[in-house]
Parts: structure tokens; sequence; C-alpha cells
């Protein structure tokens, strides 16, 4: 019996009925998730004796050690750049995929204008926020290909909607086949100003 079973073997019950049973060793430690680019042109291998994981280089199939903290990624990305099997359009192809993925995740501007505009008119924001540098900075850590318009484009951008809603308000009220009935409230700001509520009510189609 060699040392490597004695290891997996454990001592069950006293005395005369005392028996050996084999026990199965825990597994492995995990594999970490590869996350760097340079993993697609690297085979990630299990630990070796000494523990430490080892990568294959998928073009001259050379094994390098890459794991933990103490080996990480440097080394295998020295080779890649000096790898005469490894060809460099396969490089220029990941690299045109990658920023392919980068162009599907940009923005369109003027949706997001849309969007901002009535967020502003929802919560009654004032028009200067845009121009505060902190929430400047956050847009732009955020998304930093977002250009933030100033506070006379969301004016404008604002309008258009109105506008916009309005053409459907009326759209909606010339196809009631029905009467409409109309009601009024008045009231007046702290600041004395008059406001005047119409409210509209309905019987349509549906």
């Amino acid at each position: 019996m060699n040392s490597e079973t004695v290891s997996n073997l454990v001592t069950i019950g006293v005395g005369s009925e005392a028996a050996l049973v084999e026990v199965d060793e825990p597994s492995s430690k995990r594999l970490r998730p590869t996350t760097s680019d340079v993993w697609n042109f690297f085979k990630k291998l299990s630990p070796d004796m000494d523990g430490v994981e080892r990568a294959e280089c998928k073009g001259c199939k050379k094994v390098f050690k890459a794991g933990g903290k103490r080996y990480g990624t440097s080394t295998i990305k020295r080779h890649l750049d000096s790898c005469t099997q490894i060809k460099h359009e396969d490089i220029g192809q990941t690299i045109a995929e990658l920023q392919l993925k980068m162009d599907s995740l940009k923005i369109d501007s003027g949706v997001a204008r849309d969007m901002f505009a009535g967020y502003v008119v929802a919560g009654d924001k004032p028009f200067n926020m845009v121009d505060d540098r902190r929430f400047r900075n956050w847009v732009k850590y955020i998304s930093p290909t977002l250009k933030l318009p100033s506070r006379n484009t969301v004016k404008a951008d604002i309008v258009k909607v109105y506008k916009r809603e309005a053409a459907k308000l009326k759209k909606n009220l010339v196809s009631i086949p029905n009467r409409i009935c109309l009601t009024s409230d008045l009231w007046t700001s702290s600041t004395n100003e008059g406001f005047i509520c119409l409210t509209a009510h309905f019987v349509d189609e549906n």
C-alpha cells in the first residue's frame, strides 16, 4: 500500500471492529474565470504538481505559469507579442470584434434627449441642472460618449415634446364620436401667480 492510498483511508470503529474505509479527497481548487483579452490566444490548464495553474499558447503550444497573485498574465502577454505562430490578423480581428461590441453600445443622442426632457417635465426639474459640474461629471462617468445638452437645448426639446403631445391630443379629440364636458380649476401659488387647470371628460370608442 503506497502513501497516496494510506492518505485516503480513515479508521472507523473501536478495537477489533475497527476498519479502514476509503474516503474521497476534496476536489482541487476551482479555476477562476478568465476576463483578460489575452485568453483568446491561450488555453487555461489545470494546476500542476506545484499547485500553480498553467496556460498553453494556442499558437506554439508552449506552456507558461499563469495563475494566482504571483503569476498574472504579464508573462503570457509578452509571449503573445513575440509568438510567431499567432497571426497578427487574428489579434486585429479580435480588436475589431471588440470595437464592434463597443459600437453596438452607442447611445442614440436623440432618444436620450427626448427621455431627459420627459424626466425634467415629470420631475419639475430646473433647466440649469445640466450646468451643474457634479451632474455633468456623473453623466460623463456613466457614458463618456454621451454629449449632455445645454439648458437652452433642454428648453427647446421640452417645447418639441409639448407640441408633439398637443398634436396627439387634438387627434384624439377629433376622433371622439360624442360630446366633451370641460371642468376648470383655479388657484393661486404662494408667489401670487394664477393658474388654471382644464379637464376634459368624454367617452371614447373603447
